[in-house]
C-alpha cells in the first residue's frame, strides 16, 4: 500500500526586498514545499496555519496546483504573516523580519480531523504551532519528518518524539549553537530524537547520517549562481520525504539536491516543474555520476582566502566589508593583508615597507584562492592578482561595478563576475574542487 503525504506548518507572505532581484511577493511557508510535491507528481494532504484573510487565496493556490485535500488547522491571529526577506540569494544572512512575531496566536481547528494511518508519512515545517500538541492527538502513529529550522532553537523546544527524519541546516541556531566541527559529535545530539539526521550545508551539499545502519552519506550540492533561495531547503525536504522508501536513503538525497538546485533557479513555477520532469527522465546513477560540490561547514575555515583590493581607511571599504561578511556567513576564512600586516603610507620607511612586503608576499602563500576586488585602479590589487595566478593560485574578480574591460584583467582570473552571489558560488565549487 502506497503511503500518503502530509505537509504540515504555516503558510505565510514571502516579500523580497534587496539584492537588486525584482521585487516579488509570493505565497511561503510550506508553499515552497506544496510546489515541489507539485513538480514532483506526488499527491499531499495540505494541512496549514494562516490567517483568515489568506486564506482564500490559499485555497485557489492549493486548486491551481492539484491539491484537492487541504485542511486549515488554525487561524493565525495577531500578526499579518509576512516574511520580508533582505537577501534573497543567501550570499550572506538572509535578513528575515518576520512583522510582528511577538504578537502570532493561533485558534487551533484540527478537532474533527482524523487520526493518520501507520503508512502515512508526515512533513512538519516547524512554526509558531504546536508541533507536539499536533502529533498526540492527530499524527503519532505515522511516519514523522520535521525541518527544525524555524523556532526551534533549543534541544528542549524539539518535541519529545521519534522522528524517522529530521532536517537541519547551517544556518539554523540550533545547528550555529551546538556544532563543534565533528559531524559525528553533532549527530549524537540527535540519535535520541530520529532514526535519521540530514544536514542540509547550503551551497556545499548535504550531509545524512542513518542511525539505524549506522551509515553516513555524503550528498554534493548542484552549485551554481541563482535567482533565490529563499524555500530551497523546504523543496529538499519534499522531495527526499516522497522518494526515500522507494529509492533509498543515498538516492533521494541526490534527487533532491538537484531538484533543490532547480528550484533555485526560478521563482516561476511553471519553468521549475518543466525543468523537475527532465531531471526526473534522467537515471540515478548519471546525476551521481555528474559530481557537484562537496564542502562540509567544518573544512571551510581552514581554507584562507586572500581579499586583493585597496582596503584602505581612506577610502570607503563597504564593497569589502559585504564580500568578508558574506565569506564569514558561510564558514570561510577570509584575509584582509592591510588589517593583518599594517597599512604602508608615504612616510613608511624602507624597512616597514619590505617587511609590509614579505608579510603581504607569505599571506599569499598561506591562501587557497584570492580574490580581487576592482574598486578602482590599485595597483597593488592588480599585482596581487597577477602574483597569485602565476603561482598557480586560483583567482576570481569580483567586479562590482563592470569596469573591468581590459584583456589582461578578464582573462588572469578563472571567473570575473559583478555579482556576488556567483563569487561565493564558485568559493565553494573552487575549494570543493581543491579538497578533492
Amino acid at each position: 500500500m502506497d503511503s500518503k503525504f502530509y505537509l504540515v506548518g504555516d503558510i505565510v507572505i514571502d516579500v523580497s526586498l534587496f539584492d537588486n532581484a525584482e521585487k516579488k511577493m509570493r505565497l511561503g511557508g510550506i508553499a515552497h514545499a506544496m510546489r515541489g510535491f507539485w513538480a514532483l507528481n506526488r499527491e499531499c494532504v495540505i494541512s496549514y496555519f494562516v490567517p483568515e484573510f489568506l486564506n482564500k487565496e490559499v485555497i485557489q493556490f492549493s486548486k491551481h496546483h492539484g491539491f484537492d485535500k487541504i485542511e486549515q488547522l488554525g487561524t493565525v491571529i495577531g500578526a499579518p504573516y509576512v516574511f520580508l526577506i533582505g537577501s534573497v540569494k543567501e550570499t550572506g544572512d538572509q535578513e528575515y523580519d518576520f512583522l510582528l512575531r511577538e504578537k502570532v496566536e493561533i485558534e487551533y481547528n484540527y478537532a474533527s480531523l482524523k487520526t493518520t494511518k501507520n503508512n502515512d508519512n508526515i512533513l512538519f515545517i516547524a512554526g509558531n504551532y504546536d508541533v507536539y500538541e499536533l502529533i498526540e492527538k492527530r499524527y503519532k502513529k505515522s511516519k514523522l519528518h520535521i525541518d527544525l529550522s524555524n523556532n526551534i532553537n533549543t534541544f528542549s523546544d524539539i518535541p519529545n518524539c521519534k522522528f524517522e527524519t529530521i532536517f537541519i541546516s547551517t544556518s539554523s541556531n540550533l545547528f550555529l549553537d551546538n556544532y563543534n566541527d565533528s559531524f559525528e559529535a553533532f549527530c549524537g545530539l540527535f540519535e535520541k530524537f530520529c532514526n535519521v539526521l540530514v544536514l542540509k550545508e547550503n551551497r556545499g551539499g548535504s550531509r545524512i547520517y542513518d542511525f539505524v545502519s549506522k551509515q553516513n552519506y555524503k550528498i554534493p550540492s548542484i552549485t551554481q549562481p541563482i535567482v533565490h533561495s529563499v524555500g530551497v531547503g523546504d523543496v529538499y525536504n519534499a522531495c527526499y520525504v516522497s522518494h526515500y522508501e522507494k529509492k533509498g536513503i543515498e538516492h533521494a538525497g541526490y534527487l533532491a539536491s538537484w531538484v533543490a538546485s532547480e528550484y533555485a533557479l526560478t521563482t516561476f513555477p511553471d519553468d521549475f516543474k518543466k525543468n523537475i520532469a527532465r531531471v526526473l527522465q534522467a537515471q540515478i546513477k548519471n546525476l551521481i555520476s555528474m559530481g557537484g560540490c562537496s564542502l562540509p561547514w567544518e573544512n571551510r575555515n581552514s581554507c584562507s582566502i586572500y581579499i586583493a583590493a585597496p582596503d584602505f581607511d581612506y577610502l570607503d571599504t563597504t564593497i569589502i566589508d559585504n564580500l568578508v561578511s558574506a565569506l564569514e556567513y558561510h564558514n570561510f576564512r577570509p584575509r584582509r593583508p592591510i588589517k593583518e600586516n599594517g597599512q604602508i603610507s608615504e612616510n613608511s620607511t624602507r624597512e616597514e615597507r619590505g617587511l609590509a612586503f614579505v608579510e603581504d608576499i607569505n599571506l599569499i602563500a598561506e591562501c587557497k584562492i584570492l580574490i580581487a576586488i576592482y574598486m578602482n585602479d590599485d595597483p597593488g590589487t592588480m599585482i596581487e592578482l597577477g602574483y597569485a595566478r602565476a603561482n598557480g593560485i586560483p583567482c576570481l574578480l569580483y567586479d562590482p561595478f563592470s569596469k573591468a574591460k581590459n584583456n589582461m584583467l578578464i582573462e588572469i582570473p578563472n571567473t570575473v563576475s559583478s555579482e556576488l552571489d556567483v563569487i561565493i558560488s564558485e568559493v565553494f565549487n573552487l575549494i570543493s574542487k581543491i579538497n578533492e
